[in-house]
């Protein structure tokens, strides 16, 4: 489907790139007119082969369980037709401190004027893909915390941790009708991190050989001020 962009640091446009510190920004061209002005970027070299292994060694010690569909409200169900990865979940203040360290300074720090930023949410849901599983275009949700804090996401933040495979890759879908020739397809490579709005349309891409590891989470924003309410 659409344009595939298999990502390196020799193949890149310097109108829409940056480097420091050995990570290099890409800006991503999403297909949609109705998504001009979206964030989405690329990060490449952002983990190295040894700490990607490292977290693949924890998740597979851990162990894998079919990924549910999340359909609101704190509805979640199978739902293999469109969904059939598996999913292994790690509650991880360390490990989401270590990728908050890495990309924070790409993340914006306020959103929308009323919300300045956090960290990420430490809610760490790995994801595995074998031959044939894919994720249907589909949009993420807000991840919103339940103690009345009224933190949110705005942003998904995805660290692949792999490649080698064949498919598998995240393709950025035109939500203004059927055109595969305009969607955008990204195939990861090791140590690279996308990043990107939650209303964006995309979807994993259906594997074709080998298996496929990324670690999606969320970028995490509170309200600049809470409006207080009038005691009478």
């Amino acid at each position: 489907m659409g344009l595939n962009l298999s990502l390196s640091v020799a193949t890149h446009d310097n109108s829409m790139t940056e480097e420091k510190d050995g990570i290099i920004k890409q800006n991503i061209k999403l297909p949609g007119d109705c998504d001009n002005g979206r964030l989405a970027f690329v990060l490449l070299n952002v983990f190295t082969k040894e700490e990607c292994q490292a977290y693949i060694d924890l998740t597979e010690a851990k162990g894998y369980i079919p990924a549910l569909t999340h359909f609101g409200r704190g509805v979640k169900r199978l739902v293999p037709h469109y969904r059939n990865n598996d999913h292994c979940i790690i509650d991880s203040v360390e490990i989401m401190s270590i990728i908050w360290q890495r990309v924070r300074s790409y993340i914006p720090k306020e959103w929308n004027n009323n919300y300045q930023i956090l960290s990420l949410n430490e809610c760490l849901r790995f994801l595995r893909y074998d031959v044939g599983q894919r994720f249907e275009a589909h949009v993420d949700s807000a991840y919103r915390r339940k103690n009345r804090s009224h933190e949110r996401s705005f942003l998904t933040i995805q660290v692949c941790l792999n490649e080698g495979f064949q498919g598998g890759a995240t393709t950025f879908i035109d939500p203004g009708g059927p055109n595969p020739k305009a969607d955008m397809s990204y195939i990861p490579k090791q140590g690279m991190v996308l990043a990107f709005e939650h209303c964006l349309l995309h979807e994993e891409s259906a594997l074709i050989s080998g298996r496929k590891y990324t670690i999606p989470t969320d970028v995490m924003y509170k309200p600049k001020q809470m409006k207080k309410k009038n005691i009478r």
